[in-house]
């Protein structure tokens, strides 16, 4: 089977499109023939940097990827028989850009309603929901004014649906001037900003998707007293409240987002999707381009 494979630090232009063994069932595992993976900055970072994530994912060579959806075609004697020829959408930290995934977490599985496809679903992330609690913390000490670079990209628009209209809650998308009326589109009803056009702030969060330290000195300059919560940077040398989040699983977060899609309570931002054979292509689409939704990569 095509496996999309990892042996050096090198970048995208070192992936190899290798053939290995399907895996085998085990009495606790449940075999997936994977329809869809998604590609992240993160996916990207990894492929350069063995610092950028955990210590397995430094190990090498490695199966890429860390979620997708696909089929269930087989059923371990251990685990739900009835999860035959369900669709699934799956965390795979082994790797997920694989014909075929053989999963034996259950906790990492997620069948997928009816009225969810597929590609929507390969789109999930929970980062959002990080950026929420933020939010709640900031609130909490009297922040009501927030600005979020990356507004349009995948993680910034999940973000921007999942806060409550209702709370008292006063959102500053930054946006380049190129993707302005891409996120209008997204968004008609919600008003971007450049930094020129950004007005000037007593107390206010910079909640930091994009990883620009230019452009978060730029914000910075714009507050009285600011503080930064960033997804994309470890740490900033400016001397202001800083903190770096990330995402820690949740199954129960998992659920609901995709019962959300379910519901119509959110929509997936997705640009193109690509055949695995040009997942080289996929990346540097990815890399060199402003975002306009999740690019996704195909096993069928």
């Amino acid at each position: 089977m095509l496996s999309i494979q990892q042996t050096t630090f090198n970048g995208i232009d070192d992936l190899n499109l290798t053939q290995i063994n399907k895996p085998v069932l085990t009495k606790n595992g449940v075999l997936i023939k994977m329809d869809l993976a998604p590609i992240t900055p993160t996916d990207i970072k990894r492929e350069i940097n063995p610092n950028a994530t955990t210590e397995s994912f430094a190990e090498l060579p490695r199966t890429i990827g860390f979620s997708g959806v696909g089929t269930v075609i087989e059923v371990g004697y251990n685990r739900d028989q009835s999860l035959l020829d369900q669709r699934v959408f799956i965390m795979q930290p082994t790797g997920s850009y694989s014909d075929y995934v053989l999963s034996e977490n259950s906790d990492w599985l997620f069948p997928l309603p009816d009225n969810v496809d597929n590609a929507s679903a390969t789109t999930l992330t929970a980062t959002p929901l990080v950026l929420l609690n933020s939010i709640k913390k900031y609130q909490n000490a009297g922040i009501t004014d927030f600005i979020l670079t990356g507004a349009n990209s995948v993680i910034g628009q999940y973000l921007l649906q999942l806060i409550d209209p209702n709370e008292n809650i006063h959102i500053y998308p930054i946006v380049s001037s190129a993707s302005k009326d891409y996120f209008s589109q997204q968004f008609p009803n919600l008003q971007s900003y450049t930094t020129d056009t950004l007005p000037s702030f007593n107390n206010a969060a910079i909640l930091d998707i994009a990883g620009s330290t230019a452009l978060i000195s730029r914000l910075v300059s714009k507050i009285s007293s600011p503080v930064l919560t960033s997804i994309a940077l470890m740490s900033y040398e400016d001397n202001i409240p800083f903190q770096f989040v990330h995402e820690e699983f949740d199954r129960d977060v998992y659920q609901n987002l995709i019962q959300k899609l379910a519901d119509r309570q959110l929509f997936a931002p997705i640009d193109r999707i690509f055949s695995a054979t040009q997942i080289k292509d996929a990346q540097h689409y990815t890399q060199e381009n402003h975002s306009r939704g999740r690019v996704l990569v195909s096993f069928n």
